[in-house]
């Protein structure tokens, strides 16, 4: 339970949610004291979004052809264009973020961060297709040690608006480490070249850094 509170990203990502509640207790103390339960129930929830797991997938540990999901969710979208005219790639794989899973975000593979690019935009569902080119976005692109590239795209959503990313470029990953997080409902694309078998398909759910999302050919 403590290495549970003490891993919990609330206190460094959810920092001013922290002040903003503390605040309101008090404020309630003094005002109006059956507000505090609200607040409780608030931080309660604020505990539970944040929370930080320690996930590993021992197949990709041990095959480094292997591609993990970069987040936990319910897969929405698969495309697939054999002319890489999918912003210059193959493939691209939607997962959907709702309130209620774990926001982190992890690498799909080993390799070496080429970019980071954030862009601005709309607050879109985030499960509408067109979230993907509209909204707030940050695209980590990621550069596999077999010399293939790959994007993981951070997609805020109408209720998330913090894209956290964790990572620079030139940084070295290890597969399935933890790059960034996305505050509350977001989703998350993988862009993916022609050599990618898939192992996910559309409605499924899917656990970052833990469900298998493809290997290499």
């Amino acid at each position: 339970m403590m290495t549970w509170l003490y891993s919990n990203l609330l206190w460094t990502e959810g920092i001013q949610i922290v002040v903003v509640l503390a605040a309101l207790g008090i404020g309630a103390f003094f005002v109006y004291k059956p507000l505090i339960y609200v607040v409780v129930a608030l931080f309660l929830f604020s505990l539970y979004f944040f929370r930080n797991p320690e996930r590993e997938c021992p197949q990709a540990q041990s095959d480094d052809a292997l591609l993990i999901c970069p987040a936990d969710g319910k897969v929405v979208d698969v495309q697939y264009d054999p002319d890489n005219g999918i912003e210059g790639y193959a493939r691209k794989v939607s997962i959907f973020l709702s309130p209620l899973d774990v926001h982190v975000n992890w690498t799909p593979v080993a390799g070496v961060v080429q970019e980071v690019i954030y862009k601005p935009g709309t607050f879109t569902m985030a499960f509408l297709p067109k979230s993907s080119l509209l909204n707030e976005r940050n695209d980590i692109c990621i550069r596999a040690h077999n010399g293939r590239t790959l994007v993981v795209r951070q997609i805020a959503g109408t209720v998330a608006r913090r894209i956290c990313c964790w990572v620079q470029k030139d940084a070295t990953l290890t597969t399935g480490q933890k790059i960034g997080m996305i505050r509350f409902g977001s989703r998350v694309d993988v862009l993916l070249p022609a050599q990618v078998e898939l192992y996910v398909g559309v409605g499924q759910r899917v656990f970052g850094g833990q469900t298998i999302l493809g290997r290499w050919t």
